[in-house]
């Protein structure tokens, strides 16, 4: 299906942009589009100085039904969520709901009912990947994604593989449970981190196309586009700029798909993934089950690029946001998950991809400075090819929202061109 572009918020030169490089960009994205190759559906976002220069999609968004991309089609973001749960901890922790360094067990007393070495995880450990519970009870299967009884009892449940703070290693999904837990539990309304980021973020930033926890209507279910299957395997692959590695399955944690039995999907076969499923849209899953717009989750690293506030509405401090992308590990740390190198910071990947940003960056990479402006590039990819980060040295942000990848190689050699683009882009 054919591609479309929607008008930038303003002239792209008026922003820092050159429109050429833009337009070279836009048509890197439709030729995709029309060879459906890397994905059959997608949708693409720039900001730059806290404006839209930049809005494309395009392909299918529905398999089945033939549904089309539009400007209003949703994704599931898979892991790209958990940067979203981190600006809300970082909101809440600005407000003196907690410190980082305080134990979980301070909040929630009975996180470490099941297993007592857990008394010793902090919230910076949860922050960074360094709790050591990467993997939660294998009962604890989407269907039970929407009762909180049932997420408390599973990260209580959940095993330590080894000993808080020791390393990092990624936690596909406990990230998200304990963070939701415990922004229900320091938050001075009681609320959920679904409902914290709906109030406190979009509904201020006028984003009418993101939400971790779907509202029960029809509407906005309708908006959602179905993931696919990739069509080979993901494990191994190195990260694009900004991005996660595709997240292997650890155990129960992360089935990509469920099997069919008695032929209860032969008719709905997008049932078989339990990230289609209307019931999972509406469950409150921070660390994956975030449902966006490229444009709205574009919007929200816009916000961070200029260091926190857009258009008179601030999300969190300066001074925070330098403190998130503080490292948490040393450089050349292998993640214990992952199976290879990651940079954390408090919440978000930084650094992770330096060597991909700095061929970004062309002849820039040079510059003694490359490493520190790597540092300060951070955000959170997700399975399937799903992005959003921000640049704060270029007052940059970039998401790509997608059905998921079909050709995992072509697919990030092409990612890491478009960012190339992006960045030379930038006027200055």
């Amino acid at each position: 299906m054919a591609g479309w572009r929607e008008d930038p918020e303003c002239e792209p030169a008026a922003a820092g942009m050159k429109p050429e490089v833009l337009d070279a960009l836009a048509g890197r994205f439709s030729e995709a589009v029309d060879e459906a190759a890397l994905f059959n559906g997608a949708q693409m976002a720039v900001y730059r100085n806290g404006r839209l220069v930049l809005s494309v999609g395009g392909g299918v968004a529905r398999a089945r039904t033939a549904t089309p991309v539009s400007a209003d089609t949703m994704f599931v973001i898979f892991s790209s969520t958990k940067g979203l749960a981190a600006l809300a901890m970082w909101m809440l922790h600005e407000r003196g709901a907690f410190d980082f360094d305080e134990p979980v067990v301070k909040y929630w007393p009975t996180f470490a009912s099941q297993v007592a070495e857990k008394s010793k995880v902090t919230i910076r450990h949860v922050m960074g990947h360094r709790g050591g519970f990467p993997t939660g009870p294998d009962w604890f299967t989407a269907r039970w994604w929407g009762d909180r009884e049932a997420l408390v009892r599973a990260m209580e449940e959940a095993p330590l593989a080894w000993a808080p703070g020791e390393a990092n290693g990624y936690h596909p999904l406990n990230f998200g449970w304990v963070l939701d837990q415990l922004c229900v539990l320091t938050d001075a309304q009681g609320r959920d981190m679904g409902r914290f980021l709906t109030d406190e973020v979009f509904v201020p930033l006028q984003i009418t196309g993101a939400f971790v926890g779907l509202p029960d209507d029809p509407a906005l279910e309708a908006r959602v586009a179905w993931t696919e299957d990739p069509q080979e395997p993901v494990e191994g692959e190195l990260p694009a700029p900004g991005a996660s590695p595709q997240t292997p399955a650890i155990g129960g944690d992360l089935a990509f798909r469920s099997p069919i039995q008695h032929d209860r999907h032969r008719e709905t076969p997008e049932l078989s993934i339990p990230w289609n499923r209307p019931a999972v849209h509406r469950a409150v899953v921070p660390g994956a089950g975030g449902i966006a717009t490229a444009r709205d989750l574009a919007k929200v690293y816009a916000v961070l690029a200029l260091g926190g506030e857009l258009d008179g509405v601030r999300l969190i401090s300066t001074e925070s946001l330098e403190q998130a992308i503080v490292p948490t590990n040393a450089e050349g740390d292998v993640d214990r998950t992952l199976g290879t190198p990651m940079r954390w910071g408090t919440g978000w990947h930084i650094g992770t991809a330096a060597e991909q940003l700095r061929a970004a960056l062309g002849p820039a990479a040079d510059d003694p400075a490359a490493e520190h402006s790597a540092m300060r590039f951070f955000g959170h990819g997700g399975r399937g090819g799903q992005m959003g980060w921000a640049s704060l040295d270029h007052a940059l942000s970039f998401a790509f929202t997608t059905t998921g990848q079909l050709r995992v190689a072509e697919y990030q050699a092409w990612m890491l061109e478009m960012q190339r683009l992006v960045f030379e882009a930038c006027i200055d």
